[in-house]
């Protein structure tokens, strides 16, 4: 919800989040990317590097929903990592297996 403190705080849709989010109840989200579980991936870490939601996702608060927009497969990722001269080291995305 830290995005929704401030972005479309007032939208109905964003209110019945926030309600699911004050009772500790999971959110019966309808997936709009899938990433395999071999993948491990941060909002947070996106964010703190300076992406924005509108960087994957548009202009949010212009939208009622999300929709996919971006290519997240592992060549679409590497192109934004390579913009962005964001590390390409396998293990930055990929979880080491023994």
């Amino acid at each position: 919800m830290t995005c929704h403190q401030s972005v479309k705080k007032d939208s109905p849709p964003i209110q019945k989040l926030a309600a699911f989010a004050a009772r500790s109840e999971s959110v019966p989200w309808v997936r709009v990317y899938q990433i395999p579980g071999y993948v491990f991936f941060s909002h947070k870490n996106h964010l703190d590097t300076g992406a924005t939601c509108e960087t994957c996702h548009g202009k949010v608060a212009e939208r009622d929903r999300l929709f996919k927009e971006t290519d997240i497969s592992m060549g679409g990722c590497m192109n934004c990592h390579r913009s962005k001269r964001a590390s390409l080291d396998c293990t930055f995305c990929h979880e080491q297996r023994n």
